[in-house]
């Protein structure tokens, strides 16, 4: 949880100040949403590519590299400013953030039992909102047209690898690569897969450029954190409200009205510049609180229609299609900006909520919502700058019988003080086996060796029961 909290907290300090520096630079907008595209395609690439790297070196190793990677990429930002490595950076950056959380859930996805995966699931959605929000007011701290905020990026996502890399667990099961069936979906349920899509195109045009939009309408440095951080608060506290009355009406009814609903505060902040200062960050709260429960809303609907035991395999799915929005988003959202100035995003986002709208009304007509009593619950997902692979940890998701065994620990035995050996620790003689050592063995009953199965077969089912 501490290296979750770091990497949240770099992830999204970051997002928003890359924005705010290559607006500095003059870097036309078209090539800023550029940037946010391939954060999102780096992202899934990295969904589906890290399960083999993560099963050959193990999770440690796996964690320690990428976040080294991901530090790397944003101190390279101040070394080579070209657009164009700033894309590639960016990518960089979205693959090496996708291996982190995919190591961090599916730790947290073997520490769960049965009974407490709900609860860790929004723990650790709420950690990921609460320092996302941080990250965006440690923004406050200095000027983005310097380079002391990039070198506290770089910092964190350093710090972030120290909690995993002196863990005393051993390594979880073996990742498995998420599986694709989109046809699928989509025969199941057009409307989750439309609504998802729609999530992409939405949230990711934000994240991209809405602190392009806050500076281009006159905001300041400090003015623009506070809004970023408006936006993340409003998406932690609608989230359940929204979700619990999805699961008492038709889910697409509430969709439908969250999805008019986001069209309000998205008029508003069309006139943005002459709105209070109060005013415009009200409707950021909303615009984003609302916008933010789309991609659940669409999982939960679709899991309606799902057996238990396809959550998890849907889970890919739904990250592909985000991501195919998310990629498209802020090129678009760009180009509106370019033709009718910053408050051309949200005429770009009130065109995909008219379209949507559309959408869900013509499959009300068409199809009858699932009953109450054969729902499944609505679950939290994590904010949307990552929208992390927590299938498993989904309470939905259909598990195998010991599933909550939990990882070993490794218990390295404490070396016991000897008198005519007082460098043996430092030099690593402890727990050495006597017919190993240049020494004749003084002890006549030796001492019993360490106990290393654990570490030479980290996945072995007797410890470890695939679940």
């Amino acid at each position: 949880m501490i290296s979750v909290t770091l990497l949240m907290f770099a992830n999204s300090m970051f997002s928003t100040l890359l924005a705010l520096r290559a607006n500095i630079e003059q870097y036309p907008n078209e090539m800023i949403g550029l940037m946010t595209s391939a954060y999102f395609l780096g992202f899934v690439l990295g969904t589906f590519r890290s399960g083999p790297l993560i099963n050959r070196v193990g999770h440690i190793r796996t964690f320690a590299a990428l976040a080294a990677i991901a530090a790397a990429c944003a101190l390279l930002v101040l070394i080579i400013p070209n657009p164009w490595a700033w894309v590639t950076l960016r990518a960089a950056m979205g693959a090496a953030t996708a291996g982190l959380f995919i190591v961090v859930e599916s730790w947290l996805n073997n520490r769960a039992t049965n009974e407490s995966r709900g609860l860790l699931l929004s723990m650790y959605i709420m950690i990921g909102y609460i320092a996302s929000a941080v990250g965006q007011q440690a923004i406050k701290l200095g000027d983005p047209g310097a380079y002391e905020l990039f070198l506290f990026v770089g910092m964190a996502l350093a710090l972030s690898l120290v909690p995993v890399s002196l863990t005393r667990a051993t390594h979880p099961d073996p990742v498995e690569t998420p599986r694709l069936n989109i046809r699928r979906l989509f025969q199941v349920s057009p409307t989750s897969v439309i609504v998802c899509l729609a999530a992409g195109l939405i949230n990711s045009s934000w994240w991209g450029l809405g602190p392009v939009y806050a500076r281009e309408i006159g905001l300041s440095v400090s003015e623009i954190a506070s809004l970023m951080t408006a936006a993340l608060l409003g998406g932690m506290l609608l989230q359940l409200p929204i979700g619990r009355l999805s699961d008492r009406l038709d889910r697409r009814l509430v969709i439908f009205g969250v999805t008019i609903g986001v069209s309000i505060p998205a008029f508003a902040l069309v006139l943005g510049e002459f709105l209070p200062s109060w005013g415009t960050l009200t409707a950021v709260a909303i615009f984003f609180g609302l916008a933010s429960t789309l991609y659940p809303l669409s999982i939960a609907y679709a899991n309606d229609y799902l057996d238990p035991g396809d959550v998890v395999a849907a889970s890919g799915g739904f990250i592909m299609i985000f991501s195919v929005g998310a990629v498209a988003g802020p090129i678009a959202a760009s180009a509106a900006m370019r033709i009718a100035g910053p408050q051309g995003m949200f005429i770009y986002i009130m065109a995909i909520v008219v379209l949507l709208t559309a959408f869900i009304a013509w499959r009300m007509r068409v199809r009858q919502w699932a009953p109450v009593v054969e729902k499944e619950p609505y679950v939290l997902q994590p904010e949307l700058q990552a929208p992390g692979v927590i299938s498993e940890l989904d309470p939905r998701a259909e598990v195998d019988e010991g599933y909550d065994q939990g990882p070993d620990i490794l218990d390295t035995p404490t070396a016991e003080a000897e008198e005519d050996t007082p460098f043996g620790f430092w030099l690593g003689l402890f727990g050495i086996k006597p017919e190993d050592s240049n020494e004749p063995d003084a002890d006549p009953e030796p001492t019993e060796p360490l106990e290393v199965s654990t570490l030479a077969e980290p996945n072995n089912s007797e410890h470890h029961p695939k679940h």
